[in-house]
């Protein structure tokens, strides 16, 4: 009797349905295609947090664009990661995919279901799809592109895992998943180019596999915060199933919009749209208008010149441009430096601020190096790149125009005596904070020539806390970055500076002949990133609402935030090897120091320094290696010399000493200045 009863197991491998993904694969159709799906990548920290929830409970993944694609995508970065595999795709026809034999008992299968009623067939597949969950098998289901629209095929899915959570007794996780062909902004009118080849959320399945093929080796996967079934039901217990059902449906969808707006950001207006909304301003209207009535001058005059000076200031922001830069970059980081040591844990803040609100990044200037350096580690990290305030003297040609094309606006070093200038700018920027996009400005405004952080200057704080004011944002965040090199490629000219030679313009044949930085080894570079400010929160705390502050409670105000993000960057600034090296060879006060001599020296201030609680650049965790290779750098470079001794002296006897000649101490006071004031600040009028 038993062998002619079917057991369960039996019963369940015997259904076939379209939704079906097996690990055996059918090499003529799924070959080719996974020389595609291999290129997408993940980033570990998210595999580490896959396979965390998979040993707590079950994932299930969420998408939510009824893609076979995505599916795709999905199966095969779960096998090759050793993630939970889904093995079905609730809502999706993917039998093209299923080996032949398989496919051929789905089309059997199905051909019988089409005698039976369609409820009952639809309730044969929930019922295999609850089987299957409770049996601990990961499933792919397809949310809908909005939660406006009804999607009976997620509705259905979502109650089904209710169900099956009621019943088992482990959690069940829901994973959203992002999946990215690439990281393109989407724009609001897109031209035929990106119509073929761009990114936008809402394709068809053509549109869609030509944009991945062509994109491949930049897509990539982001699971968003996985929501607890078990946590969820237990919470909304007393919420009428329908509504529950709906809600969470909205939730998962939120959460991968929020992914999507942490990555490429807000769909981007053009250059035009953009300066069409500063002219189009009321308040620029009235000022405009005032302004011409009290100067005597023809309105349509003065708005031409607020034309102008749009034109002059905003970014044309071009992906090409900034992918281009990519290749750029990742060479000069690996051949002019020896990489960039990047604080993941504040990348992560700046992730989660960017999920809310707009943001502004505030970092210390230290070389024009600073203007690509945050955008690249932005790129490579999956967050939205921020439009950056440039100095007018970098728009020259053609830099300026690859500048403006990569996401810089310019500005003046000064406004004063320009009203209309000064009005369009800080409207300009009150737009972008308007559309939710990104900034980048230096709280020092220009480079600091002495290594060590200048007074703050607070123009461009005053101007997004005006925008803040006159309700062009609900909120924002003001996000403190500190960033350090081992050594600058400016070093001779800023040298040649604090000797009194007078700076001079920027131009691209000074860019050429500084081609001779590309011989030379420059360490390392540091970012580190300190605790954002919440504006709307800090405000609160204030005794007076800012709108209710007179002028000069405001300017103070303004350089009360000035100062405090000054320390916040002080506060996560680093000591690196070639500080070190440099305090301790300008402390001797003879031309030559023998290398035991200086390793004390150095352990010295190592001590002192940690017992200050002084943070320290990642490469002291091999101290000696650190050291050795920044005085190797430096005697390379030929700032200090190296003394071995003759060959044929005693081992005991032999000695490595280094010499430092009085007219490369310049060299050294500026690295030296550069890192051990961490502190120079604490002092300052603001808290005193």
């Amino acid at each position: 009797m038993l062998g002619k009863k079917k057991t369960d197991s039996q019963a369940q491998d015997e259904e076939y349905y379209a939704g079906c993904l097996y690990d055996q694969q059918d090499f003529l159709r799924f070959r080719p295609a996974k020389t595609f799906l291999s290129h997408v990548s993940i980033a570990d920290e998210y595999v580490e947090k896959i396979k965390k929830l998979a040993s707590e409970g079950l994932v299930v993944y969420a998408i939510k664009q009824r893609s076979k694609l995505n599916s795709l995508i999905i199966h095969e970065i779960t096998g090759r990661k050793d993630l939970p595999r889904p093995f079905y795709c609730h809502g999706m026809n993917m039998s093209f995919w299923q080996p032949l034999p398989m496919m051929l008992k789905f089309l059997w299968s199905s051909f019988r279901r089409r005698f039976v009623k369609k409820q009952k067939a639809l309730q044969g597949k929930l019922a295999f799809l609850e089987r299957e969950v409770a049996g601990k098998k990961s499933i792919i289901i397809h949310l809908g592109q909005s939660e406006f629209i009804k999607s009976r095929s997620s509705a259905e899915a979502i109650a089904a895992l209710s169900k099956v959570q009621e019943k088992v007794d482990f959690p069940i996780f829901i994973l959203p998943v992002l999946v990215a062909y690439g990281r393109r902004r989407e724009k609001e009118n897109e031209s035929m180019i990106n119509i073929l080849f761009g990114q936008s959320e809402h394709t068809g399945p053509l549109r869609r596999l030509i944009t991945f093929m062509r994109y491949s080796n930049k897509a990539f996967v982001v699971p968003a915060e996985p929501i607890n079934m078990s946590h969820y039901l237990n919470e909304n217990k007393d919420v009428p199933a329908e509504m529950m059902i709906h809600d969470l449906r909205g939730e998962l969808i939120g959460r991968i919009e929020e992914e999507k707006t942490s990555i490429v950001g807000p769909a981007l207006k053009s250059r035009e749209e953009l300066i069409g909304m500063v002219l189009s301003d009321a308040a620029v209207n009235q000022f405009i208008t005032q302004y011409a009535a009290k100067e005597k001058k023809d309105r349509a005059a003065v708005e031409k010149d607020a034309r102008r000076y749009l034109y002059e200031i905003a970014a044309d922001y071009n992906e090409t441009f900034v992918e281009l830069w990519d290749k750029v970059l990742t060479w000069l980081w690996n051949t002019v430096y020896d990489g960039v040591l990047l604080d993941m844990e504040g990348l992560a803040k700046i992730r989660n601020v960017s999920k809310k609100m707009p943001f502004v990044i505030i970092p210390c200037h230290r070389s024009h190096i600073d203007y690509l350096l945050l955008s690249y580690l932005f790129y490579k990290y999956n967050i939205q790149l921020p439009f950056i305030a440039a100095g007018a003297n970098l728009s020259f040609f053609p830099l300026g125009y690859v500048f403006r094309k990569s996401g810089a606006f310019f500005l003046r070093r000064s406004f004063r005596g320009n009203a209309v200038y000064s009005e369009v700018f800080a409207k300009y920027l009150a737009i972008l904070l308007k559309e939710g996009l990104p900034l980048e400005f230096f709280i020092e405004g220009g480079r600091s020539r002495t290594g060590k952080m200048v007074l703050p200057k607070y123009g461009l704080i005053s101007m997004v806390l005006q925008a803040y004011q006159e309700k062009y944002c609900d909120n924002f965040a003001a996000i403190p970055v500190y960033i350090g090199y081992d050594r600058v490629v400016e070093e001779k000219s800023y040298l040649k500076e604090l000797t009194g030679t007078p700076k001079v313009q920027e131009n691209t044949a000074d860019m050429i002949k500084s081609g001779n930085i590309l011989r030379k080894r420059y360490g390392r570079v540091y970012v580190n990133i300190g605790e954002p400010i919440i504006m709307k929160d800090y405000l609160e705390t204030e005794e007076k609402p800012i709108d209710q502050m007179n002028l000069e409670e405001r300017q103070s105000l303004y350089r009360k935030i000035g100062y405090e993000i000054v320390l916040e960057i002080n506060k996560v600034s680093v000591v690196t090897p070639f500080s070190m090296v440099a305090s301790g060879l300008l402390s001797h006060d003879r031309r030559g120091i023998s290398y035991e001599d200086l390793t004390d020296v150095l352990n010295e201030f190592y001590e002192y320094l940690f017992t200050r609680n002084v943070k320290f650049a990642a490469t002291f965790a091999h101290q000696e290696k650190a050291i050795a290779d920044a005085l190797n750098i430096f005697a390379q470079s030929k700032i200090i010399s190296k003394v071995e001794a003759e060959e044929d002296e005693a081992e005991e006897m032999q000695e490595v000493v280094y010499s430092l000649e009085d007219d490369k101490r310049l060299n050294l006071e500026y690295y030296k200045l550069s890192r051990l004031s961490s502190s120079g600040y604490a002092g300052t009028p603001a808290h005193r």
